[in-house]
């Protein structure tokens, strides 16, 4: 997108409106091709990984089963962490893949009405029993309203995911996850508290850019690639809605989203009797 800025250096450059309208659509044009080939491009590189890796997991698991033969205690662990890195890897590969058709708008959405009750306690019983091994309590509270949202069901799951997962990732044992749903005006919201540690100041300006991860030791151990924030923000914004989070120094954090509410479809007329002539 041009800034405002560079408008008004084409625009002086043209002799008339007419003549700026014709350069615009051109760049216009220009930027579309350029965002179709970079997708093809990701496409395609995606495919020339994802190829051999098949072939290396598949690999990885024969020998994990001991289909060969049975295997020295020491050379499972070998196995175990070689299939538990190719899964991070496939991951990385699909993010990219992901990201990029999210960001060019070729990604497909679909738009319907969603609730979100429903969709976030859903992802609170997937996510329970990641939870209960690090003893952290996942609560929905209960007496939150039942708002419908307009999204797509799957894109905004993957989004509740990650915000889970991660808020799972940085909170200490024997702690509490909240989330909470609010209706205001025309939007609704969910929001997911934790108990963590708080991001540190001097990232907060760019956590949803690529590979930016908090840098304390706590969070450095719980891993992650750094493109999981992105790709959330990525997918609210397609989503026409926003993104955004609220944190202390020892005190948490709590990420909030925003999108629009669901239309009510009026209900049909009733049908009248034909008067009786």
């Amino acid at each position: 997108m041009l800034t405002e800025r560079q408008r008004s250096r084409i625009r002086a450059c043209c002799k008339d409106e007419q003549g700026f309208a014709t350069i615009m659509e051109i760049i216009q044009a220009e930027r579309k091709e350029l965002e179709r080939a970079k997708t093809d491009f990701f496409s395609e590189i995606g495919h020339e990984l994802r190829t051999p890796l098949t072939t290396i997991q598949g690999t990885l698991s024969l020998l994990a089963r001991e289909v060969p033969g049975p295997l020295p205690q020491r050379a499972r662990e070998m196995v175990e962490r070689a299939i538990e890195n190719s899964i991070k890897l496939r991951d990385l590969i699909n993010y990219f893949i992901d990201l990029q058709r999210l960001q060019s708008g070729s990604a497909e959405l679909r738009l319907q009405p969603v609730d979100l009750y429903r969709l976030l306690d859903q992802a609170l019983s997937n996510l329970r029993p990641f939870a209960a091994r690090r003893q952290i309590r996942l609560i929905l509270d209960e007496d939150s309203p039942r708002v419908r949202v307009e999204a797509d069901p799957d894109r905004l799951a993957q989004v509740i995911s990650n915000l889970l997962s991660n808020a799972i990732k940085f909170s200490p044992s024997n702690s509490t996850i909240t989330v909470q749903i609010d209706r205001c005006g025309a939007t609704g919201r969910f929001s997911i508290s934790d108990q963590g540690p708080g991001i540190p100041p001097e990232i907060q300006q760019r956590l949803f850019r690529r590979f930016v991860k908090a840098n304390t030791a706590d969070q450095r151990q719980a891993g992650g690639s750094g493109l999981g924030l992105n790709i959330c923000k990525a997918i609210v914004e397609g989503l026409d809605g926003r993104i955004w989070f609220t944190t202390a120094a020892g005190s948490g954090t709590t990420f909030h989203v925003e999108l629009p509410a669901a239309t009510p479809h009026p209900a049909p007329a009733p049908e009248q009797d034909e008067a009786t002539p």
